[in-house]
C-alpha cells in the first residue's frame, strides 16, 4: 500500500472515494448529453445536436464538391465516404443512448467498481474512435485520388473551417 495514501484520514480517503463517483456519474451524463434531443432547430429543423452538427457539416461538403468538379472515379469514392459519414451519424445517437444505459446499470449496482465503470467508458471512446479513423480514412482515399489543384481547393477549405472554429473558440483534441 502507498505510504501516503495509508497516513490520510479517513475522511479524506471518502472524500477521494465520492470524487471519483462524482467524475464517473458526470462522465457518463455528458455521454448522455449528445444522445438526448435537443429541442433546438437546425435550419428551421427540429433535430438532436449530432444531426445539426452533421447537416451543417454535410452542407459544407457539398460545397467543396461542387468546387472540386470531380470525375467518375473520384465521384463514387466521395458518394461511398458521404453515404457511411451518414450512417455512422445515423447510428452515433444509438450507440450514445446504449452505452449511457450500460454504463448507468453498472454504476447502479450497490458496491459498484468504479475501476470496471472507467474501463468500460474508455472501451466506448476507444470504439468510437474507430469508427471515426475508418470514416476519415474513407475521406482520404477521396482525397488521394484528387489532382494537385483539387487538393488545394481541398486544403483551402479546410483551413478556413478550421480558422472559423478557431475564431468561435474551439481549442480542438483536448479542447484544453
Amino acid at each position: 500500500m502507498n505510504a501516503k495514501f495509508s497516513k490520510m484520514s479517513p475522511r479524506r480517503v471518502a472524500a477521494t472515494l465520492a470524487a471519483v463517483a462524482v467524475s464517473a456519474t458526470m462522465a457518463a451524463a455528458s455521454t448522455a448529453a449528445f444522445a438526448k434531443p435537443w429541442g433546438g432547430d437546425c435550419d428551421g429543423k427540429s433535430g438532436d445536436r449530432t444531426e445539426c452538427r452533421s447537416e451543417r457539416g454535410m452542407k459544407g461538403m457539398s460545397r467543396l464538391h461542387d468546387e472540386l468538379k470531380l470525375d467518375a472515379k473520384q465521384e463514387a469514392l466521395w458518394q461511398d465516404a458521404e453515404k457511411a459519414s451518414k450512417e455512422n451519424m445515423a447510428g452515433m445517437r444509438d450507440r450514445f443512448r446504449q452505452h449511457h444505459e450500460e454504463i448507468q446499470a453498472l454504476i447502479d449496482k450497490p458496491g459498484a467498481d468504479l475501476r470496471a465503470v472507467a474501463k468500460r467508458m474508455d472501451e466506448f471512446k476507444a470504439e468510437g474512435q474507430k469508427l471515426r479513423e475508418a470514416n476519415r480514412d474513407r475521406w482520404l482515399t477521396v482525397y488521394d485520388s484528387l489532382n494537385a489543384e483539387q487538393k488545394e481547393k481541398a486544403r483551402v477549405f479546410f483551413k478556413s473551417k478550421l480558422d472559423r472554429m478557431a475564431r468561435h473558440g474551439h481549442r480542438g483534441p483536448g479542447r484544453s
